[in-house]
């Protein structure tokens, strides 16, 4: 993050490198709570389209987490063979 502004009451920052030091005060622009590294999380899936069709792309969950994935790297491919897809 190379800059912030704050505007609201309570920001709170997961996993952000270069979010603003913790502090609960309103001095310096209103309190922050800062957590160095999200403990869990699975991001949403997601469509790719190449020259073979459609697929869907099933990220796997990650601990400790700081920033984001470089490079979508964290994603199994699945064809639509086997999925779903409800109006």
């Amino acid at each position: 993050m190379g800059k912030f502004i704050t505007g609201v009451w309570n920001m709170v920052f997961v996993g952000s490198p270069g979010a603003p030091a913790d502090h609960c005060s309103n001095k310096d622009g209103g309190p922050y709570t800062t957590v160095d590294a999200t403990p869990v999380i699975v991001e949403k899936p997601y469509i790719i389209s190449s020259g073979a069709g459609f697929s869907l792309m099933v990220p796997r969950m990650e601990k400790n987490k700081v920033g984001h994935t470089p490079g979508f790297n964290n994603a199994d491919e699945r064809t639509f063979n086997n999925v779903f897809v409800a109006n």
